[in-house]
């Protein structure tokens, strides 16, 4: 009996020892033990049979959110400040019931508003990106505009470079990516040879120094020309899939300046389509609510992850309603793309509709 409790008390020692020096390590044994809140278990089963019901025929799939928005301060009228915790419970939970290929986030995954400090921004972006990784499967990644401290930076100076970029984000999405190096690899496509499909990631909050610097949006020079020689390599018989976080083609203004090369992006998918290419469609956020265009291709987007109420509608788009203890808390889409059918489904995780597209 002594010896058993030698041995016990000693046990217990080394647990405490452990969590003191090594306090990484019980935080990754607690983060293994999260099950999803009890509000979301029906959603997971539903949205499984759902999932299965559409991959009865060969089909690409992806966990797909957007603008999460994480912040450790309030500054708006948002329910709840950490949405992303509960997102990836979720996913994590649902990837044990469904074949998933990959995950997509298009960008804005924190606020970097005043008050906060670069320092904490650069905190929030990696417990973040460890979150997306975290569920276990190969992360695709397009840059926001709120990713490169671009608003908080008119008060500490403090404007994220590219190489901080690619070291802050683009160390955590898939090693097998071809970037472009010349926006040190914010641009990317990753092909999915099973089905012949190639997955574009582009950035699109290009900043001309010279035209109102922390305002500007859009496609940079070396984007274009980028997306252009790429777009005119793709092997034929395959389909093209475009991320961005803002979409291509503006319904307004479309050819105000700040839309940095909006018109010549539209014009190089143009020329492809035209030359016989299959584009799926330009999956894109920024906006927060939930909105498709056919013309002159398809694009829609995906409402924020950031638990948030908006107005319901605005125009075409809409704001699905958020309500706490309820699954409309999370909102996100698994997405399926079905080149057998010529489909693409959005299947909605928590508030919103799910939909579906022929391409």
């Amino acid at each position: 009996m002594k010896r058993i409790a030698t041995i016990f008390f000693a046990i217990i020692a080394l647990t405490v020892m452990s969590i003191a020096v090594f306090p990484q390590t019980f935080s990754v044994l607690a983060k293994s033990a999260e099950m999803p809140k009890a509000y979301y278990l029906d959603e997971i089963t539903d949205t499984a049979q759902k999932v299965k019901s559409l991959t009865k025929e060969p089909a690409l799939v992806f966990f797909l959110c957007t603008d999460i928005h994480y912040n450790t301060v309030k500054t708006d009228n948002r329910l709840k400040l950490d949405s992303v915790t509960d997102m990836t419970t979720n996913m994590a939970a649902l990837k044990k019931q469904i074949p998933v290929d990959g995950l997509i986030c298009l960008g804005d995954i924190v606020d970097a508003k005043p008050p906060t400090k670069a320092k904490e921004t650069r905190k929030q972006i990696k417990y973040v990106m460890k979150r997306l990784r975290g569920v276990g499967l190969p992360l695709i990644y397009c840059m926001g505009n709120h990713d490169d401290n671009r608003y908080a930076s008119r008060v500490d100076g403090m404007l994220f470079s590219p190489q901080q970029l690619e070291a802050m984000y683009m160390s955590y999405t898939l090693p097998n990516k071809v970037s472009d190096p010349s926006t040190n690899g914010l641009n990317y496509y990753v092909d999915y040879d099973r089905l012949k499909i190639r997955v574009f990631a582009l950035d699109s909050n290009y900043q001309d120094p010279n035209k109102n610097y922390h305002w500007a949006h859009g496609f940079s020079d070396s984007t274009l020309a980028w997306f252009t020689d790429r777009l005119k390599k793709v092997p034929k018989g395959w389909s093209v899939l475009v991320l961005v976080h803002r979409r291509l083609v503006q319904n307004k203004n479309p050819g105000k300046k700040w839309i940095h090369n909006q018109l010549k992006m539209v014009e190089t998918v143009n020329d492809f389509i035209a030359n016989g290419g299959s584009y799926i469609a330009t999956v894109y956020g920024h906006i927060h609510r939930d909105l498709s265009r056919k013309e002159p291709f398809l694009e829609f987007s995906v409402g924020a992850e950031k638990c948030q109420n908006r107005e319901a509608k605005k125009g075409s788009a809409i704001a699905p309603e958020r309500k706490l203890n309820t699954a409309s808390e999370d909102l996100w889409d698994v997405l399926v793309i079905r080149p057998q059918s010529r489909k693409i489904n959005t299947v909605r995780f928590g508030a919103g509709a799910d939909r579906e597209w022929s391409y």
